[in-house]
């Protein structure tokens, strides 16, 4: 979210004209423009104080120390060297959103909301505009978690999926291939495709406690209906509850959460029982942790224990756990570009085991390990573009669990998504996207390729 890059070379030329030759040809200030053109901002601090008792006031010196502070963590002396540059350019952007920023990192978020604001009122340029509206958007965030009341989210939505269950375009051949013999596509085994229209709402509420911590609780409805194919129509609901504590540059979060999903699909009831269909239950015990490296980066670890449960099918149950990491920033320069990196890797243990067919039994239990990167870059203040990676390896870790001629099943899965997000108006936007993702398996039955496109219109409500 910083934008110094783009705001500074508005205002050098006129800070030149009237700060003395003497700030700007000393030797110290030459040399820690460098070292903070080469990211060294520490170092950089650390020449620039050193003469503070005789460059002091010299707008140009005092702002570079700014600079320098706040990249360092010295947030104190960041806002004052800014308030000095101000006191002499009352007009310097550069001094302005710095300010604004050091503001923000410091945890006064009113003062900083009023400096973001009055900066997006003298129309600045649209790198530095989207910026502003991250930071203000960041600061509403923060604001709602130190006060009670509600947040609430509401979405419609459009699209067509080309593989509804999933199979491959072969079932026959990938049946031969799995069992050894080949069988017609039946039930969710028929490779289906359909237009669908979906919807979610859902809202939030938090109490603020003292000390940092608050507590919520909320929850979310979300369906999706296709058009002759209503046996895949899907539900579900989410409750969720929980406590934050937010000190300083770390968040804390624990949760619990409890999810119920419906789909009936198409699978034959077995002779003398119930059919199978696809609903499950999930409940999570959650735990997350984010860290700020200063202003423009974020890096996180979470955990979480979750249950899945099958109703009709408890074949496929099971526990797991999973740990994850995460990596946000955000890069100044055209575009405003930011990017999230994250990773996971679970343990799951299947609770019921099964007659194999070949030489005993087997459970489902496998592991997964996978990760994901999300790429933005704004186009103006109001239009994103958007790109999303996800790869996700798994591996059984019973013999013959899937397959009883592959005798270890392995499958790699693989998904790009492509888009545009347009705040078409404060608090709502519009999404449209493009999906593809492909699972490759040594055990064919399980390889498919699917395509999604959709578009959603969302908005928020505080």
């Amino acid at each position: 979210m910083n934008t110094r890059a783009y705001i500074r070379w508005l205002t050098l030329a006129a800070a030149l004209a009237v700060v003395p030759a003497l700030a700007a040809d000393d030797p110290v200030v030459e040399n820690a423009r460098k070292l903070l053109a080469a990211g060294n901002p520490k170092q950089a601090y650390a020449e620039l104080i050193a003469v503070q008792n005789r460059l002091s006031g010299m707008p140009e010196y005092d702002y570079l120390l700014g600079v320098a502070a706040l990249d360092s963590g010295k947030l104190e002396d960041a806002i004052i060297a800014f308030e000095r540059v101000l006191a002499v350019l009352p007009n310097h952007a550069g001094a302005q959103m710095d300010l604004a920023r050091a503001y923000y990192a410091a945890g006064s978020f009113d003062l900083a909301e009023a400096a973001f604001v009055k900066l997006r009122g003298a129309s600045p340029p649209p790198a530095a505009q989207i910026a502003i509206n991250r930071y203000i958007e960041a600061i509403n965030q923060r604001k709602q978690q130190l006060r009670a009341g509600w947040t609430a989210f509401g979405e419609l939505g459009l699209g067509y999926d080309s593989n509804i269950t999933g199979v491959p375009a072969d079932f026959f051949t990938a049946a031969q291939q799995s069992v050894g013999v080949g069988f017609n596509p039946t039930g969710n085994s028929v490779k289906r495709s359909a237009w669908f229209a979906q919807g979610a709402a859902g809202g939030e509420y938090s109490y603020p406690l003292s000390r940092g911590w608050s507590l919520f609780t909320g929850g979310e409805a979300r369906g999706r209906a296709y058009r002759h194919e209503s046996d895949f129509n899907l539900a579900q609901v989410e409750a969720h509850f929980g406590a934050a504590l937010n000190a300083g540059d770390d968040q804390y979060r624990v949760s619990a959460s409890y999810t119920p999903f419906w789909q009936e699909g198409a699978a034959p009831a077995p002779a003398g029982s119930d059919k199978l269909t696809n609903d499950r239950r999930v409940a999570v015990l959650a735990g997350d942790w984010r860290h700020a490296i200063g202003t423009r980066t974020q890096v996180g670890l979470g955990m979480q224990l979750n249950t899945i449960r099958f109703p009709e099918n408890p074949l496929e149950d099971f526990n797991e756990v999973l740990v994850s990491g995460s990596w946000l920033h955000s890069y100044e320069g055209r575009g405003s570009p930011l990017l999230y990196l994250t990773g996971f890797i679970t343990e799951d243990r299947a609770l019921n085991d099964f007659d194999n067919g070949v030489n005993g039994t087997s459970t489902k239990s496998k592991n997964l390990i996978g990760a994901r990167s999300y790429f933005q870059y704004s186009l103006n203040p109001k239009l994103q573009a958007f790109n999303s990676l996800g790869v996700i390896h798994r591996r059984d870790k019973d013999d013959w669990a899937r397959s009883n001629l592959i005798q270890r099943g392995r499958d790699t899965y693989f998904d790009i998504a492509l888009g545009l997000a347009w705040g078409f108006r404060d608090k709502c936007a519009m999404r449209l996207q493009y999906v593809f993702s492909h699972n490759s398996s040594n055990i064919d039955i399980y390889d498919f390729d699917r395509h999604e496109v959709s578009s959603n219109i969302r908005c928020e409500m505080i």
